[in-house]
């Protein structure tokens, strides 16, 4: 079965955090995560597990044709194992040498997350939040790729990125600005590399979803985590 609108997770890393979430709800309960970020507990609660669950849903947003790499069945295998991406259906779909690529917005991944983090821009520090930001489009950037068959992958732990920098430049404030800087320097850096997937295509480019929603929802768990610091 290849990707399409609704596309299953990974469900050992849907598992690692869906467990996460187990001890974070009591810490929730009682009072003791949340307060900072300024939205009511049980209500920010609500928000990331609605962003682990729907991660499976994707908002097509264009189409284009990308090249098809040559890959052996081998190598499209263990990619698509550790992806998690039916590589070796979709190589088989279409023209030989090129993709009819589908991009889409990732429910969990982009949607939800940038309409929090645009929420919660209006109470952080302005031009800290910014400069945050620009650092982590410009290390986003830099650190993610395409990949042929994948779509846009950013490393997991990029998020960590913006703790040190939101201790030294915001301090008072290192949940939201966690969450916001995070979020939207990864989602804006990411979109940056849509230029480069023609020579390196994939039947789907999921922004938020496949290959990047790690990165995102580890990015929301520090915040969440930092806003028992604070």
């Amino acid at each position: 079965m290849t990707r399409g609108l609704i596309n299953k997770p990974d469900m050992k890393v849907f598992a690692l955090f869906g467990f996460l979430l187990i001890p974070i709800f009591y810490l929730f309960y009682v009072g003791k995560l949340g307060t900072s970020l300024g939205i009511s507990p049980n209500i920010f609660f609500i928000i990331i597990t609605a962003i682990l669950l729907l991660q499976v849903f994707e908002i097509p947003l264009y189409n284009t044709r990308t090249k098809k790499p040559d890959y052996t069945s081998g190598e499209a295998s263990l990619l698509g194992e550790v992806y998690s991406v039916p590589l070796e259906e979709e190589l088989k779909i279409g023209d030989q040498r090129i993709y009819y690529t589908k991009v889409t917005l990732n429910m969990g991944g982009f949607i939800l997350p940038l309409i929090i983090a645009l929420r919660l821009l209006y109470i952080t520090p302005m031009l800290e939040a910014i400069l945050i930001t620009l650092m982590m489009i410009i290390a986003t950037n830099l650190l993610s790729e395409p990949k042929s068959g994948v779509g846009i992958t950013v490393p997991n732990s990029i998020g960590l990125l913006t703790v040190p920098l939101a201790l030294i430049l915001a301090p008072q404030s290192i949940a939201p600005v966690i969450f916001v800087s995070g979020i939207l320097g990864i989602l804006i850096g990411m979109t940056t590399q849509l230029y480069s997937i023609k020579e390196k295509g994939s039947a789907y480019v999921n922004l938020g979803g496949i290959g990047s929603f790690q990165a995102i929802y580890i990015t929301v768990l520090l915040s969440v985590m930092f806003s028992f610091c604070t």
